[in-house]
């Protein structure tokens, strides 16, 4: 039992990296560090050959290329991190203020669409406006946090997963799902993405209303729970719908709920952090893998479930985010999206 391995051509690659930094930082192990240090040249290599270029470059070099700067102090690392929030700001479209997330920029279909996953990424641009002096980079991601509150938050704290602006106006068109059931339902990854992405738009801007964002989509998010305190891959379906689990959203959710409950007060930071280490216990007691030979941390995790991809699977996304959340409760992970912590 393992990952589908691949190519470095997707999304999803650089939480394998992400991983090892995590892991290397919490034990030590220099073996961990040499092979997370093979894997940027592949990195870069995709950057230079346009693979791939969309908003989840955020994803991609975050946990690669500056989390190789923040724990070795590697200067190249931290170049090609600032090269890739370069390709990032430019798909940044001032007509509807957001980073347009697929498609080339402008494209007939996909140039309106922004997308809650893209909360996530915007910490290469606040990350980029720090280390370089630009304004234009924290600009962009503050602007792009603003439309997603604007569009993307529904007044109950539930979220949509897509929503298109007109590309020439900038005005609302409306919201369409991609991975959710439908376009009115709660696509849980969805959501935890909302979660930690306004909680870390309120650290890298001070914004209350951000911090109020992503606490509000909290407790939405853990409202609609089944009872045994793992999500669903879409937390409002239809009773005749397969209800196939989505772990990865537990961890991501949890992950983003320990950053929270270090914005808000005494109590605020109590609720979210009893809710994350809720969702953990969960995850351990349903989903923690426990075969020796097996290679995913987590069980149950749906990475696309309409077209049938990763359905009741390991998932690298959420065994990521459920190391950090882990390391995170016992003081030992290394910030990879906020403001630069070092060893």
């Amino acid at each position: 039992m393992g990952y589908q391995l691949t190519g470095n051509t997707n999304w999803l690659a650089g939480f394998w990296p992400g991983l090892l930094w995590l892991a290397y930082v919490a034990t030590g192990d220099e073996d961990l560090q040499a092979h997370a240090e093979t894997l940027l040249p592949s990195f870069e290599e995709r950057l230079d050959e346009r693979i791939h270029i969309t908003h989840d470059l955020g994803f991609l070099f975050t946990l690669c290329a500056r989390a190789q700067w923040q724990v070795t102090g590697d200067r190249e690392a931290r170049e090609l991190a600032l090269r890739a929030a370069q390709e990032l700001v430019q798909r940044y479209r001032p007509q509807g203020k957001y980073v347009q997330a697929w498609g080339a920029v402008g494209d007939p279909a996909e140039g309106g669409r922004m997308i809650v996953d893209t909360m996530m990424n915007l910490s290469l641009l606040f990350w980029a406006a720090e280390q370089t002096g630009d304004p234009q980079y924290h600009q962009a991601a503050l602007e792009h946090t603003e439309t997603s509150l604007r569009y993307l938050l529904r007044p109950d704290g539930s979220t949509y997963h897509t929503f298109f602006l007109d590309q020439e106006t900038g005005q609302p068109v409306g919201p369409r799902t991609h991975q959710g059931y439908a376009d009115d339902s709660l696509w849980a990854r969805g959501q935890a993405w909302a979660i930690y992405g306004f909680a870390l738009a309120a650290e890298w801007c001070g914004e209350g209303r951000f911090l109020a964002a992503s606490q509000q989509a909290a407790r939405r998010f853990m409202a609609e729970l089944p009872s045994d305190g793992v999500p669903w891959w879409d937390l409002r379906l239809p009773g005749d719908v397969s209800h196939h689990r989505d772990s990865s959203a537990g961890a991501i959710a949890a992950s983003g709920m320990l950053r929270l409950a270090r914005l808000g007060g005494e109590a605020e930071g109590t609720e979210f952090r009893d809710s994350a280490r809720a969702l953990l216990d969960s995850l351990v007691a349903h989903c923690f893998e426990i075969e020796p030979e097996a290679q995913g941390l987590l069980r149950h995790g749906t990475y696309h479930a309409h077209k049938g991809l990763g359905v009741d699977a390991y998932f690298i996304c959420g065994d990521y985010f459920f190391l950090e959340a882990l390391l995170a409760l016992e003081g030992k992970a290394l910030d990879f999206w906020g403001r630069e912590d070092s060893l």
